[in-house]
Parts: C-alpha cells; sequence; structure tokens
C-alpha cells in the first residue's frame, strides 16, 4: 500500500500567473509468484493565472516579466485517475495481461474581452471523461518472440460558454471511439535479430451542438521492420523503416473553433502519414556508453503548426501536402573516474515544408485594415524547429553522501512561423544550471527519514533574454507588390532568469 500527498504554490515569472496545486496519489498491489494485481491512481486540484500569450520584444526589454493578459484570466481544474492491471504468467515462455482505467477531468477558464466592455469576461468550462482497457499476450518458443495487445477507449467531452454572471452563449459536446490491435514478432539467429511489427487502428469522431457536423472515422494500418546486428565487444547495429498515420484533432476539424458557427466537413482535414527510416549505433564498453541515431521521415498532409491562436489560446495546425525530417541524434555517457560522469546529447535536424501559403493583414497608410493577401513560400523551414539542440552535463560525487552537477544546454536559432524568413526567428542561447544534493543522512548520522537536501540553480548567467518559443505577426502596409517584404512584430515567450531552489525530501 502506498499513499502520497502534494501542494505546491507558486507566483509564477510573469506577473499574476501564479498556479496553485494540491493532489493525492494511491495505490496497493498484490503479489504471488505467478502473478500480481496493482491498483493505483491520483485526484487532483489546480488553479492557474493565464499566461498563454507571448509579448512583443519592445515590451519584454522593458519589462520581460509582463504578461498581457489580466488578473481576471485564470482557470480552475480537476482531475481523477484511477487504473487496475492484472498480470500473470501462464508457464515458463508465456504471459498474460489486463489494464482498464478511467480518466475524467473537469473546470474552466476565463478570458476577457477588453472591447465587449462589463460584459466581456467568459467562462470556457470543459468536462470529460476517458475509459479504456488493453490486453497483451506474449509468447517466446526458441528464437522467437510474439506479442499480441489489444486496446479499446472510449471518450466524451462537453464544451461550454457563459458571460460570467451572465447568460450561456453555447454548449456541445463531442464523442471518440477507439480500437485498436497490434502484433509483434522477433526472431534471433545468431548475431541477428530480425523484428516487425504491425497495428491496425479505427477510430471515429462525432460532434453534437446547434450544428449537425455528423460524424468521421479512419483505419490506419501502421506497420514496420527492422533488424539489429551484434559486431561484438559491447557494439551493435540497427536499421528500420515503418509506416504511421495519425486523424486530426478536434481543434483542427472545427479551424480553432471551441464550438462550430458553420456546417464544417469533418473530413476535409486529411489523415497525416508518414514514413519513417531510422539506422544507428550502440556501444557499450565499461566505462562507456553511446548511442548515435539517423532518421528520414516523409510526411504526406503533415498536420503542422500555423504559428497563429485560436479564439481560445491554442495553436492552430492545418494540412501540408508535402514535407520532411532529416537528422542526427547523439547520446554520450563517460565515467572517466570513480565518482565522475559525463553526459552529452545532442540533435542535429534539417525540415523542409515543400509549399506554405501565408496569409498576411493589409493596413492602410492612417492604420486601418482594407483586407487581406497571401503569399506561397517554398523550401521553408517548419516553426519552432531549431536546427540543433545540444547538451553537456557532469556529475561529480567528492564523497559518498554529496554529489555536485552542472549543466549547459545550446538551442538553436528557430522561426517563428513558416514564411522562412530569417527577421522572425527566437534567437539561439545558451543555459547553465548546477545542482548539489546532499545526504543528510550520512553527514549527521541520521538514518530515519532518509534525508536529503537538494539545491537547484537555473539561468546561472542570469540571462533576460532567453526566448524558447513565440510567434509573429506580418503584415502589409499600403497595397502589396511582389518584391515588398511584409512588415511585422515578434513576440516571445520569456524564460526566468536565474533562480534557486531548495528542497528537502524525507522518505518514511
Amino acid at each position: 500500500l502506498y499513499l502520497q500527498g502534494a501542494y505546491q504554490d507558486t507566483d509564477g515569472y510573469r506577473r499574476h500567473s501564479g498556479v496553485s496545486q494540491r493532489s493525492v496519489y494511491f495505490g496497493a498491489s498484490h503479489d504471488t509468484e505467478q502473478s500480481f494485481f496493482k491498483v493505483f491512481g491520483f485526484a487532483g486540484h489546480e488553479r492557474s493565472g493565464l499566461s498563454y500569450l507571448a509579448t512583443d520584444e519592445a515590451t519584454l526589454a522593458e519589462d520581460p516579466r509582463h504578461n498581457d493578459l489580466t488578473p481576471d484570466d485564470r482557470d480552475s481544474f480537476g482531475q481523477r485517475f484511477v487504473s487496475a492491471q492484472y498480470h500473470r504468467a501462464l508457464g515458463p515462455d508465456s504471459e498474460l495481461s489486463f489494464q482498464g482505467y478511467y480518466n475524467g477531468a473537469d473546470g474552466w477558464y476565463r478570458i476577457s474581452d477588453a472591447t465587449a466592455g462589463s460584459r466581456g469576461l467568459f467562462q470556457y468550462g470543459l468536462d470529460w471523461r476517458s475509459i479504456g482497457a488493453t490486453a497483451t499476450y506474449r509468447r517466446t518458443t526458441g528464437a522467437w518472440d510474439l506479442t499480441w495487445g489489444g486496446h479499446v477507449n472510449d471518450f466524451a467531452s462537453r464544451h461550454s460558454r457563459d458571460v460570467v454572471d451572465g447568460e450561456r452563449s453555447y454548449a456541445n459536446r463531442g464523442f471518440k471511439n477507439e480500437v485498436n490491435s497490434f502484433l509483434k514478432v522477433g526472431y534471433t539467429t545468431g548475431r541477428w535479430l530480425h523484428y516487425g511489427d504491425v497495428q491496425v487502428r479505427w477510430a471515429r469522431f462525432r460532434y453534437e451542438g446547434s450544428l449537425d457536423l455528423g460524424s468521421v472515422s479512419w483505419t490506419f494500418v501502421n506497420p514496420k521492420i527492422g533488424t539489429r546486428y551484434s559486431v561484438g565487444n559491447g557494439v551493435s547495429l540497427y536499421a528500420s523503416i515503418g509506416r504511421a498515420g495519425r486523424e486530426p484533432g478536434r481543434m483542427d476539424m472545427l479551424q480553432g473553433e471551441d464550438n462550430a458557427s458553420m456546417p464544417y466537413r469533418l473530413d476535409a482535414v486529411s489523415p497525416e502519414r508518414v514514413t519513417n527510416a531510422e539506422m544507428g549505433i550502440d556501444v557499450n564498453r565499461g566505462t562507456l556508453s553511446a548511442s548515435v541515431n539517423g532518421y528520414f521521415m516523409e510526411f504526406r498532409n503533415e498536420i503542422a503548426l500555423t504559428g497563429e491562436l485560436s479564439e481560445t489560446g491554442l495553436p492552430t495546425r492545418r494540412n501540408v501536402d508535402r514535407s520532411f525530417r532529416r537528422g542526427v541524434e547523439v547520446d554520450l555517457r563517460w565515467r572517466p573516474l570513480a565518482g565522475l560522469q559525463l553526459r552529452h546529447t545532442a540533435a542535429y535536424s534539417y525540415s523542409r515544408i515543400r509549399t506554405w501559403t501565408q496569409y498576411y493583414d493589409v493596413y492602410d497608410e492612417d492604420g486601418s485594415w482594407v483586407g487581406s493577401t497571401t503569399r506561397t513560400h517554398s523550401g521553408v523551414p517548419p516553426l519552432l524547429t531549431p536546427a540543433v539542440t545540444a547538451s553537456a552535463a557532469a556529475d561529480y560525487s567528492p564523497v559518498s553522501s554529496t554529489t555536485l552537477g552542472l549543466t549547459a544546454r545550446y538551442v538553436g536559432r528557430s522561426h517563428l512561423d513558416n514564411t522562412g524568413s530569417d527577421r522572425f526567428t527566437a534567437p539561439d542561447f545558451v543555459v547553465l544550471g548546477a545542482t548539489a544534493d546532499v545526504r543528510l543522512g550520512g553527514v549527521l548520522g541520521w538514518a530515519r527519514g532518509a534525508p536529503t537536501l537538494r539545491v537547484r540553480a537555473d539561468n546561472l548567467l542570469d540571462n533576460a533574454h532567453l526566448y524558447p518559443s513565440g510567434y509573429s505577426y506580418q503584415y502589409f502596409v499600403g497595397a502589396p507588390v511582389p518584391s515588398a517584404a511584409p512588415e511585422g512584430v515578434r513576440y516571445f515567450y520569456p524564460l526566468a532568469t536565474r533562480s534557486l531552489t531548495v528542497m528537502l525530501d524525507i522518505s518514511f
């Protein structure tokens, strides 16, 4: 049996963006030689001050903690989750497991509209639940390893909007059902391991509101095959290729709306499909472990971020006919001395969208909106996709009771939209952090509670211009001509300046 409670309260880095959270975790398990049964879950509640809008860079230069939203823009949500698992060995070479789960949440968030006067504070309500079950069977026979599994899920949600202290604007419901099954096969011969799997997945979405949009369903067949070869001396090579698909989300089909204002065709957004090939090398030799992985992803109808926000502040997406992602991932770990570990991870990528049509507002010389226009851009990088991210870290234990750590992280420049313009990017940055863990039981001779003092310092250089994300607003003043570049503004989400966290961890 176990039980854990948690409470957290913070003012937040951005103004009036604080969060108050409370939660409880619980569980029970029973084991035998052939089986185990486990029940676990949690319940929690959170109240937040909203800060989902980025801030223009001129304002951030004056006040890096600025928040465009008001103290009235806040939310309150609760969640309950419970799961039961049963696993049984049917013999020395086979096993069977089942799991059932329930996940439910409800609450509201409030967004003010300054143009609507005293009746411009809207409360959006959300209430949803998800019920599902899985089953898995595994059998090993000689060189063969066979796994079969299945999953069913039923999801229902209710969305509403009310004027605070006023009437209800709308209410609608969404329903989604899913059934899938997969089969995985592995075959070992000598130094070779060959493997493959295939998943068949069916999903359906239905919308109920003031407009009857009907329902839409999708069927996906997702196969994958691969092989791994053990060279010897802790070195192995591998390669795989697979294909997968996913359906659009509710907001994609409603073009960012929380409540459908027109009879959208739910099948107008095509499902996304990707073919992914990977190859790499793993090395494990004593104090050194390393892996290098290369991937090649080809998308059809990628459901890509547009860089815009919906009326409720969520990022919007739409189909891209063709796009691709290429990259290399590196992970290194080395212990050159007792008590010292060095780590390095890096990701290098080259990603492009073949063609992207961007919509621009057009204003006259007096600043009045006069219309809109479009431009099509070719071979552009997807937004918020840096070409390089890397980190280097060192952990050192001078004595058995103390561990000191230092981490440096680099994030490369990324574009704020899909136009490929170098004028609308988030700058690259380096951030340093340090940690210290002191096990007080060893230092002070306290055996009870195993107390540990944990100290973490972030952004040691106190850089107030760490902007990992954001978006842009581009527009034309006067009649746009083909050679004219649009004007615009960059908006960023700032990371906090230098901060220190001290925690005392006691376990009983």
